[in-house]
């Protein structure tokens, strides 16, 4: 049975280490973003200055385990003269590698989108960095908002591996309190509820997100609207 007292001696911990969760998750979230977005931009270019790198970097991370990626930037790159805490290094290790997979999504998105948006817009004067800031950007974040939700919550998913870099999050204090009172069951099964409630949420976002495209997409078909520069 349930131990509710354990529970509900140990729910501020539990809370506490769930900010900390999101915090990482957050931090990484957004540097990866901005990671992706740009090796997903680079991706699309025909010059192999810019191919062969975003192939290594994407290459290399993709079929390297997180957890090894985690050990190699805190305990490796110390060597070099870079020291980081485990914060640090835990932001660095998961932004690199979300924003691979970020770049994939990206890279997808702008693969998508009507050439001739970007011949009409250097018609219109604009340059190359104003065409992508002001035109196609904004509609591929449009496009890709439903699969960078699904890969955020896989990123709160793998910050429980920052435990192993002793990192109070929900993993981490788990471990603890399950070490402390002997009630494993007790001390995982809370922060298991936690990651479903959170992962509840993104899908349903994620779920909210297709149903207002397909909508939106319907009402143009229907009355014929087509967008316009």
């Amino acid at each position: 049975m349930l131990n509710m007292r354990i529970v509900s001696l140990y729910l501020p911990d539990f809370f506490e280490a769930l900010l900390e969760t999101l915090k990482v998750a957050a931090l990484s979230g957004i540097f990866a973003l901005i990671i992706g977005t740009v090796v997903g931009v680079l991706s699309t270019f025909k010059s192999k200055f810019a191919i062969i790198p975003v192939g290594i970097y994407t290459g290399f991370i993709r079929s390297t385990p997180l957890l090894v990626q985690l050990y190699f930037v805190h305990y490796g790159l110390p060597i070099t003269g870079l020291m980081l805490t485990s914060f640090q290094s835990a932001i660095i290790a998961f932004s690199l590698n979300s924003g691979a997979y970020i770049s994939e999504i990206v890279r997808g998105g702008l693969s998508s989108m009507d050439k001739g948006q970007a011949e009409a817009s250097r018609a219109l004067g604009l340059s190359w960095a104003q065409t992508m800031r002001l035109i196609i950007l904004p509609q591929v974040f449009k496009k890709i908002l439903s699969p960078l939700i699904s890969q955020f919550s896989y990123l709160i998913k793998d910050t429980s591996l920052a435990a192993v870099l002793v990192i109070p999050e929900l993993t981490y204090t788990a471990r603890k309190i399950a070490a402390r009172t002997y009630m494993p069951f007790e001390s995982f099964g809370v922060p298991m509820l936690m990651y479903f409630g959170i992962y509840l949420v993104l899908a349903l976002l994620s779920r909210l997100v297709d149903r207002k495209k397909r909508s939106s997409s319907d009402i143009r078909r229907r009355f014929g609207f087509r967008k316009v520069i």
